[in-house]
């Protein structure tokens, strides 16, 4: 088989192969930065959308609060976390704590095991995904020997291949206080390297793995990392993603990047290069910092946002930190709107009728968010007769993940109408659902574009109130 590599320098791994996309014929033209050409209108009806300032919820992005999903600290319990109601209170993900503090010197129980298993099929229920965190040391320092994590880590592979769906990014935990990737006794960069090649080798290969610190992701890209390699299977840089859990506690953020510079604004500067291609979030573990110089202009409102869009976060948390300063600010709802993606419709055309046993159509699409989408996911075309409601799809061949911050995007479908498609007029909607089979028809885990009047939240479709003749 061949290697997974680094982009510098190269370590055995076996070949990983992403969740493939469904295809099709349709074409994806990106036309960033503004300005650029689109592809030629096609012709018939064109209609164009308003965008909204409305904050809703879409997957795998936004506001946050951490749980203990698992045993909470000091307890041998479960008990306690209602997670059905989360949504309700304006979340679509969780960042999920999992203790094992109580098998530093033995193996994962399979008692709780199956327990952890069962909180993932209720987040399932819940329409929620997590971050997952595996901790073992609830601050101070840890003393768990990599062979114990490697062994827990095999344990626990059935159940996170078995939960990938409601994995929104795993984080690589394990080592150290909080499992961040501090405060670890006996464990050395090569032994760091082998626990994360172990999480790649288990965890599903369009599931990212994020790193705390710029010094960890330096262990798998020396020199960063290109478009290209982001989103070559064989590359492990293929898998990176970032949490910074002291955003805005310090100008190194204590220690997310080196705590002086030259070498400061040289981690900011890996970092900022290499963020639009994978997961990034986290949290404030303090309060702003208020004495000192400030070199990246941190204290103000704007600056603040600026900083959240220069590395592309996707979602953060609001119950812990000094999330109220950002009230006090009025900023809260542009972060709350900017977290992420924020995809809206601009224009589409689409003919009268499907000449030629073919449906063309074109429409276009603007991320105003901070990030693109981080994980595969289908764009559909989806046909609906108004009086029978039957319902075809069709699969376009675009991949959000490339749907960058501030780029517009014009697709335009050429393709085959579906088999057993009967003549009569049908509604035209667009449909990002979630690739896994397990939710694929939920509509809680499909994107929600930002225009009024479009989505259908019990369908999880947006409407592009055009309609087509199938003759």
């Amino acid at each position: 088989m061949p290697n997974l590599r680094t982009a510098a320098p190269t370590y055995p791994f076996l070949s990983l192969v992403l969740l493939a996309l469904l295809a099709a014929c349709g074409t994806q033209t990106q036309s960033s930065p503004p300005g650029s050409s689109n592809p030629t209108p096609l012709s018939g009806k064109t209609v164009t959308y308003a965008s909204t300032d409305e904050v809703f919820l879409n997957p795998e992005r936004g506001f946050r609060p951490g749980v203990q999903f698992g045993y909470g600290i000091g307890s041998s319990s479960l008990a306690g976390l209602d997670l059905a109601g989360f949504r309700g209170r304006g979340y679509t993900m969780i960042k999920a704590y999992i203790s094992l503090q109580p098998f530093q010197n033995s193996a994962i129980s399979e008692t709780y095991i199956n327990q952890l298993r069962e909180r993932f099929g209720q987040m399932r229920q819940a329409g929620i995904k997590a971050t997952v965190r595996f901790w073992y040391v609830w601050g101070g320092t840890a003393t768990v020997p990599r062979s114990r994590i490697l062994q827990h880590i095999e344990q626990l592979a059935p159940l996170l291949r078995d939960n990938a769906d409601v994995m929104a990014a795993l984080q690589a935990g394990f080592v150290g206080a909080w499992g961040e990737w501090h405060s670890h006794s006996g464990l050395s960069d090569q032994d760091k390297r082998d626990i994360f090649m172990a999480l790649a080798r288990v965890v599903p290969s369009d599931r990212k793995i994020q790193l705390r610190y710029v010094e960890s992701l330096r262990l798998f890209a020396p020199q960063g990392f290109s478009e290209s390699q982001a989103f070559d299977t064989q590359q492990i840089v293929s898998r990176l993603g970032h949490h910074n859990d002291c955003f805005m506690v310090n100008q190194s953020d204590a220690g997310t990047y080196a705590w002086d510079d030259p070498q400061r604004s040289n981690d900011r500067n890996f970092l900022a290069a290499i963020t639009r291609y994978m997961p990034v979030g986290g949290e404030m573990c303090g309060d702003v910092p208020e004495a000192g110089s400030d070199p990246y202009n941190r204290r103000s409102p704007q600056g603040q946002l600026d900083e959240l869009a220069r590395f592309n976060w996707s979602f953060i948390a609001n119950d812990f930190g000094n999330v109220e300063r950002w009230r006090q600010w009025g900023i809260y709802d542009t972060i709350a709107r900017k977290l992420g993606y924020r995809l809206a419709l601009t224009q589409s055309v689409v003919p009268e009728v499907a000449t030629g046993g073919r449906l063309r159509l074109s429409f276009t699409v603007r991320n105003d968010g901070w990030a693109a989408p981080y994980n595969p996911r289908p764009v559909r075309v989806v046909l609906r007769n108004p009086q029978s409601r039957q319902v075809f799809s069709l699969n376009v061949s675009a991949d959000p993940r490339r749907w960058f911050a501030g780029s517009t995007q014009a697709i335009q479908v050429d393709q085959a109408l579906p088999a057993g498609i009967s003549p009569g007029s049908y509604e035209v909607l667009l449909h990002f659902p979630d690739p896994y089979p397990s939710i694929a028809a939920r509509p809680e885990y499909a994107i929600r574009l930002a225009n009024p009047d479009v989505w259908e939240a019990s369908t999880g479709y947006n409407r592009l109130n055009q309609t087509v003749r199938v003759q």
